[in-house]
């Protein structure tokens, strides 16, 4: 079907018809699969996916130069938060306080000029750690954490970069909240099945306009917000897909986005996502074995990297189970699918979405 007579349709039975043509599509056929299930007198959901009861929307913005030098030190000098409720799909309520900065106190004029976040705004801020504490407070007062809740993030920076050198830097134990999170772009990739693009695109995909100030944290944060609303309303499933690995490589600082590793949809809701421990380690991992496993697939990740795109291109008949063959090794080293002492356990769960994540992987160890 062209654009247009999916727009038609979905005027004709009433849905939202704005999007490009990948969102209209996915739309109606989430529509007809509602429909089946109920033709096949199975139980349909009520509503939206429900899996969390919160969702806690953070777009953190952080000092920064134009041009950051090697190893910069990023502070967060805004902590926003949008609260949805899934049960009726509304913003229960909002967090927003500005961080003063201490390495850098004084903010860029570039800094300045991008995120609207004046000096005086800081100088007059309390500090991160007061900060974390008036976070921990107000979620406790909206009795978030006695819930099942995410943290949705729009890309793998707000946690894998920017929360984990922030805390470094005021010596604090990253919130456990904070180590596992849902990254939008990649749900909203692989959910409508086009590129990962930046929050502006992702909302003129859906037929939305950017509202309030980019590079705002709190006017991200709501924008954010209602492409997650959105997605939900379209049939989305939204599971905590990433999640801090806290082992450094030799060679990496403590800002680097390699920290991230992808968490499976299996995984996200069996709350077996894994967990940072008071070393650096994740829970499930030993500690020298999931060191040495990293290190060894970096320095001999090409080959497996090459054999895993081309069957990928050349041969779209190729199984799932095929393409993580030539991979699971590095997926063993991260928790990504389970693996015994003797042989590949390659789970009946594993689908395009992770081949993808354990690719990415690669890429960003290289």
């Amino acid at each position: 079907m062209s654009k247009e007579e999916l727009k038609q349709k979905l005027m004709d039975l009433r849905l939202d018809s704005r999007g490009v043509k990948e969102v209209l599509k996915k739309r109606l056929k989430n529509y007809y699969k509602k429909r089946k299930l109920l033709q096949a007198k199975t139980k349909v959901p009520v509503g939206t996916d429900v899996f969390y009861d919160y969702l806690l929307v953070i777009d953190f913005e952080a000092t920064c130069q134009q041009f950051n030098p090697a190893n910069f030190k990023y502070e967060i000098i805004e902590f926003p938060i949008v609260l949805i409720n899934t049960m009726d799909l509304t913003v229960e309520d909002e967090f927003q306080f500005y961080c003063k900065p201490v390495l850098n106190p004084k903010l860029t004029p570039f800094c300045t000029e991008l995120t609207g976040i004046t000096q005086a705004m800081v100088d007059k801020s309390p500090t991160f750690p007061d900060v974390l504490m008036e976070v921990e407070a107000w979620m406790s007062k909206r009795k978030v954490e006695s819930s099942n809740f995410a943290v949705i993030t729009d890309g793998p920076w707000d946690m894998g970069r920017f929360m984990y050198t922030q805390c470094q830097i005021s010596s604090l134990p990253i919130p456990k909240w904070a180590q596992k999170w849902i990254n939008i772009r990649k749900s909203y990739s692989n959910f409508y099945g086009c590129p990962r693009s930046k929050l502006t695109v992702m909302l003129d995909n859906l037929g939305m306009e950017f509202a309030g100030q980019q590079h705002s944290g709190i006017d991200d944060s709501r924008n954010i917000a209602r492409i997650v609303m959105r997605m939900l309303e379209d049939g989305c499933e939204l599971r905590i897909n990433e999640q801090l690995f806290r082992r450094k490589m030799p060679d990496r600082d403590a800002g680097d986005d390699a920290e991230v590793v992808p968490v499976s949809k299996t995984d996200a809701e069996n709350n077996s996502a894994l967990e940072c421990d008071s070393e650096g380690g994740c829970a499930g991992i030993p500690i020298k074995l999931a060191e040495k496993s990293i290190q060894h697939h970096c320095e001999h990740t090409a080959e497996s990297l090459m054999k895993a795109e081309q069957l990928r291109h050349s041969s779209p008949q190729s199984t799932v189970k095929e393409i993580i063959s030539s991979t699971d090794h590095l997926a063993a080293s991260v928790g990504k699918i389970s693996l015994d002492n003797s042989s590949s356990q390659v789970g009946s769960h594993a689908s395009d979405d992770d081949i993808d994540d354990l690719l990415e992987y690669y890429k960003l160890q290289k």
